[in-house]
């Protein structure tokens, strides 16, 4: 990696760091260039902005999804569906254990203005992730678990759906405040999503696992003490 690649990959690093334990609004420039010790001219060098490096976070992870479908692709074991579920497992942008990132994106991609991020979040996935999705479902094809007259369509359908789902259940962990309606609403939505998935494939009902129940749980769970734990901090330095 060249130095000017790694100083931007260094303050990448440090602004997903920041955002995560600031806040993407209660960060500064400043604030990310005291940590990665940055003259200004080097930061406007690489962004013109703290949107704009949010933006490359964003992008960052995208990349990182697709990397992880095809690496689930290559190794997934059984039918074609088999192999579809684990690249849906495997590529959630939305996933337990990123819990940090998922609350940036809540705060700042899913609120009324960020409708431009979450476009270009799903265009990088969708390049990414459609010829998976597409070598998946002409294996399905030949092995007769899927009957598709247009594997191309198909698949970027499929994709839309997927990341549709992703909008959705972000857009519900952003706005929900009880955990119990919470779930009663991201169950209700993933398991629309669900069948209507299984009837795009003409796949088994049940068979389609979009993301784990317990996982979207652990995931909700995460999102209302981070957002308490965010209003006891504001309330500290009102």
């Amino acid at each position: 990696m060249k130095k000017g690649e790694a100083r931007r990959s260094e303050l990448l690093a440090a602004a997903e760091r920041l955002f995560y334990t600031k806040g993407y609004e209660g960060t500064s420039v400043q604030d990310i260039l005291d940590e990665v010790h940055f003259s200004k001219g080097g930061f406007y060098h690489h962004f013109d902005s703290k949107l704009a490096v949010l933006e490359a976070i964003c992008e960052m992870r995208a990349q990182a999804c697709c990397a992880r479908a095809r690496q689930a692709a290559a190794r997934a074991e059984g039918s074609a569906v088999d192999r579809l579920n684990a690249v849906f497992h495997d590529s959630a942008i939305l996933a337990s254990g990123h819990n940090g990132f998922i609350s940036l994106m809540i705060q700042v991609a899913y609120r009324e203005d960020g409708a431009l991020m979450r476009e270009k979040m799903k265009r990088s996935q969708m390049e990414g992730l459609q010829p998976v999705i597409g070598d998946i479902l002409r294996d399905g094809v030949r092995g007769g678990d899927f009957f598709l007259s247009d594997v191309e369509a198909y698949a970027a359908l499929l994709l839309r759906m997927y990341l549709q789902f992703t909008d959705e259940v972000a857009f519900l962990l952003a706005e929900g405040e009880n955990e119990d309606a919470l779930m009663q609403a991201l169950i209700r939505c993933l398991n629309a999503y669900r069948t209507a998935v299984e009837r795009v494939l003409s796949a088994p009902f049940g068979s389609v696992v979009l993301f784990e129940a317990r996982e979207l749980q652990q995931i909700a769970q995460a999102i209302l003490r981070e957002r308490v734990r965010r209003r006891a901090d504001a309330l500290l330095q009102a």
